[in-house]
């Protein structure tokens, strides 16, 4: 992050979020290819849309652990601040803007917003971005906001097959310490949401609940522990 920039906020990273802990299939494999390309690739803007749970928010923090200068704004948080806290970072070279759709429809922000997407333009700067819609699709009330947002270039996040689902879950497992048997994966997989969000949630309540019990994670345990 360049020194001149001082932000008021600051936004923790998940430290799993990484390139090389993405399980990636193929129909992400260019999405992926071309976010670990981008400090050579001339375009401006990036646009990352696919459903809550599919790893949009998970490649945006892995993009910005790669590219040190990248501010990373998840709109979630940063609504909680002035519009104006956006348009200060107009003179930034790298924008990570996560949830972008919750702008919609907020005037102020919308303003301030179209006013980094000209100054990037202007500056050559780059900006990275996650929806759960594609540009064209976001009810913007500013419609130069909106035909700027469409120079994106625009990738979908596709979900993960039950088996990726299966292999991240078995995965962020093991970092923990923890082994997690092929019949209990199925089994958390058969009777949960099955977005990544809500099975990295259950992991987390069963890794505690596992460890103030002194326990292993067994089917059983699971039924307990979660009254499934």
């Amino acid at each position: 992050m360049p020194a001149s920039i001082q932000l008021p906020f600051h936004f923790a990273f998940d430290s799993e979020a990484r390139f090389s802990s993405f399980c990636c299939e193929d129909p992400n494999a260019p999405l992926l290819h071309h976010l670990q390309q981008s400090p050579v690739n001339s375009g401006h803007f990036t646009w990352l849309k696919g459903n809550s749970g599919c790893g949009k928010t998970h490649l945006l923090q892995a993009f910005c652990l790669a590219n040190p200068d990248a501010i990373y704004l998840p709109l979630q948080k940063l609504l909680s601040y002035e519009p104006h806290s956006l348009g200060s970072l107009q003179h930034s070279s790298l924008l990570v803007l996560d949830d972008l759709e919750l702008l919609a429809g907020k005037r102020e922000w919308e303003e301030q917003l179209f006013i980094v997407c000209q100054q990037l333009l202007v500056s050559g700067g780059r900006m990275l971005c996650a929806s759960l819609f594609p540009p064209a699709q976001v009810p913007f009330a500013l419609a130069d906001l909106q035909s700027r947002l469409q120079l994106a270039l625009v990738y979908e996040v596709h979900e993960l097959s039950d088996a990726g689902k299966a292999s991240v879950l078995t995965e962020r497992a093991r970092h923990r310490g923890i082994e997690l048997k092929e019949e209990v994966v199925s089994f958390i997989l058969a009777r949960n949401q099955r977005n990544l969000h809500d099975l990295m949630a259950v992991l987390d309540q069963l890794d505690r609940q596992a460890l103030a019990e002194q326990r292993k994670i067994t089917i059983p345990f699971i039924k307990a522990c979660l009254h499934w």
